[in-house]
């Protein structure tokens, strides 16, 4: 296949990908899992998938800001149930803007994409039109939208009432950056570890640009991907039973894909994963198997399990929004909505409460979900009745170098733009809450 056709095949995946997201609620990785994912993706060679990946996580991360600059650039826009015509128009200046793409090549390809597409022909004219327009005055345009919030409208109100504005605007530009890549290390010696700059806890965040699988230690099992964020619950959880976790019967609850498991392994706990996907589990044990780290695994719906002995401590990671990991999954900003959270919270509460039932008397449990909002994590603590439970109140010297997570009622929050490191490209964080709670003698 000619190069241009290659190039052409990949840009169409790419903005097909990017209107299953926005208009199917389709998942980035679902359409890009390697066994079950979106066909034509699957056609393409490594290389042309890395591409059309990339394309597609540019575009959704800007998207908000792609839409300001090209409704700058036409009197009258297309019709909205013209999906796929957006995406190509939006992909193709994302290449632009973000991607260092040179104008014409892109430009080009869109408007071929356009006039091949019969649903869309009659539109090549105008996507010619708008993409020469955009690229010739894109200096400009970028300048007048860089204020523009890369929040849909539901989230970056949310955000604000819960954060305020300010936390709000910080996300937002921290947010414009591509997520760094954290590790945490097994414990012991003679392990092999990649060049890293050291975190708070047992996290190194990777300086090299070398894929995760060729990274020195990765292959022996010596290290996992986990983000700084992500391996607080398991610190958090040492750190409020007396004595730690290590010799203790602990259940990671919602484990998959094991970053917390493998954790608590290497601490010496005895451990039990539970998820109720048996496809992510095996992720898990693959993952375990890598590192040669030791855990029970079961799959099983937390609210049905009936576990022969309870546990001395739980972590419980809740099914969630998800809205702390769009720095990596930027298609949650356009496959979530708002009214998934009630439903959410529902859910989560009922966890918590079958989770409370597995705890020994004295126990420990770490609810934890990687949620920006508060409906999920602090008003959903400061508000729900969880008998047998009370809370435990962190102190900020908890979680030595991440003092700043724990907030006014004594749970770890944190957000995207925490975490300075000094260069904007390598500091930030997943979005995170944890509660603790001690479950009552008498309960």
């Amino acid at each position: 296949m000619k190069d241009g056709a290659r190039g052409a095949q990949s840009r169409q995946v790419a903005a097909s990908l990017t209107a299953l997201v926005t208009d199917k609620q389709a998942s980035l990785d679902d359409l890009t899992d390697a066994e079950r994912g979106y066909r034509p993706y699957l056609a393409l060679s490594t290389a042309d998938q890395g591409l059309a990946r990339a394309i597609a996580l540019a575009t959704l991360r800007h998207r908000c800001r792609l839409q300001a600059m090209l409704a700058k650039c036409w009197d009258r826009p297309p019709p909205k149930r013209a999906a796929h015509l957006h995406a190509v128009l939006e992909t193709a200046l994302a290449q632009i803007a973000f991607m260092k793409v040179p104008d014409q090549a892109a430009v080009n390809i869109a408007v071929s994409l356009v006039g091949q597409n019969p649903a869309t022909a009659r539109f090549r004219g105008f996507a010619n039109a708008v993409l020469r327009n955009a690229a010739g005055r894109l200096e400009a345009l970028k300048q007048e939208t860089q204020d523009v919030s890369p929040f849909p409208g539901w989230l970056s109100r949310e955000l604000q009432r819960d954060h305020g504005k300010e936390k709000t605007r910080a996300m937002g530009r921290q947010f414009a950056f591509e997520p760094t890549l954290d590790i945490n290390a097994k414990r012991g010696p003679g392990r092999t570890l990649p060049e890293a700059t050291g975190l708070p806890g047992e996290s190194s965040r990777l300086a090299g640009s070398l894929p995760v699988r060729d990274q020195p230690g990765y292959a022996q099992g010596d290290w996992w991907v986990q983000d700084v964020a992500a391996a607080q619950p398991v610190r958090l959880l040492d750190y409020c039973m007396e004595g730690g976790v290590a010799g203790r019967t602990v259940a990671d609850l919602c484990a998959a894909p094991g970053g917390k498991t493998m954790q608590l392994a290497s601490l010496g706990a005895d451990v039990t994963a539970v998820d109720i996907s048996a496809r992510r589990l095996l992720r898990l044990e693959a993952n375990l198997k890598r590192t040669g780290l030791p855990a029970q695994v079961v799959c099983a719906d937390l609210l049905e399990w009936e576990p022969d002995t309870l546990f001395d401590g739980i972590i419980l990671d809740a099914p969630c929004s998800a809205t702390g990991t769009i720095r990596r999954h930027p298609d949650i900003l356009w496959n979530f909505t708002q009214e998934n959270i009630d439903v959410l919270a529902a859910l989560q509460m009922a966890m918590i409460r079958r989770a409370a039932s597995l705890l020994r008397p004295g126990g420990v449990l770490v609810y934890a979900n990687c949620s920006l909002l508060k409906a999920e994590g602090e008003n959903l603590v400061a508000t729900s009745d969880f008998p047998g439970l009370s809370p435990i109140r962190l102190s900020a010297d908890a979680l030595p170098g991440l003092e700043f997570c724990i907030n006014g009622q004594g749970n770890f929050r944190s957000l995207l733009h925490y975490l300075d490191l000094g260069d904007a490209a390598r500091s930030g964080m997943d979005g995170f809450f944890c509660a603790c709670f001690r479950k009552d003698s008498a309960a």
